[in-house]
């Protein structure tokens, strides 16, 4: 898969403002999105991993081989009694699962970067939905030294703006990019 160019940081950072300076109006929908997504994140990740480690298991089953051999395997027909069709909608399930979280990665780094409040936006976020532990809100608070109120004003804003960074920034990119690439996939 050929990997898509997004522009320089501060294209990037440009097109970000354009977008949040013409969406001043708080989005309802794209907030609820982006917090749906959030909050799934970690599980979804460990979901992925735990899949890839069952897979690595079955491939040690079929005789010592690892993913990539089983892989090769399941393109010979030797083994009647390996069910290949399950095996393969599985990879592909954690393929198109990886893809979604490296889309949710990227709108971290783009949060991250944004130049007000970005590094804190994406502390919030990060320490409440993404990393494998969860800080309490009283741990987050300690970390990032803010009052209550503020926290759950900027966390809000941050949520928001991951929003407008997933469904006003990549995905219409990448939507763009896979209609150019005759690839057929619907953003709803």
């Amino acid at each position: 898969m050929r990997e898509v160019k997004y522009g320089t940081t501060q294209d990037t950072i440009e097109k970000l403002n354009d977008l949040i300076t013409r969406d001043k109006e708080f989005d309802k929908q794209k907030y609820h999105n982006a917090k749906l997504l959030l909050k799934i994140y970690r599980d979804v990740v460990w979901r992925v991993e735990d899949a890839l480690c069952e897979l690595d298991n079955q491939a040690y089953h079929f005789g010592g081989r690892r993913i990539s051999e089983l892989i090769d395997y399941l393109s010979f027909d030797f083994d009647e009694g390996v069910d290949k069709n399950k095996i393969e909608a599985k990879l592909t399930n954690i393929s198109e699962t990886k893809c979604i979280i490296d889309i949710i990665d990227k709108a971290l780094i783009r949060l991250k970067n944004y130049p007000n409040n970005g590094e804190l936006y994406y502390e919030i976020i990060s320490k409440q939905y993404i990393l494998k532990y969860r800080y309490t809100e009283s741990e987050i608070l300690d970390t990032i030294n803010i009052e209550r109120t503020m926290f759950y004003r900027r966390k809000k804003e941050a949520i928001n703006l991951i929003g407008v960074i997933l469904w006003g920034y990549i995905l219409p990119q990448l939507k763009e990019y896979w209609s150019n690439a005759d690839l057929s996939l619907d953003f709803a």
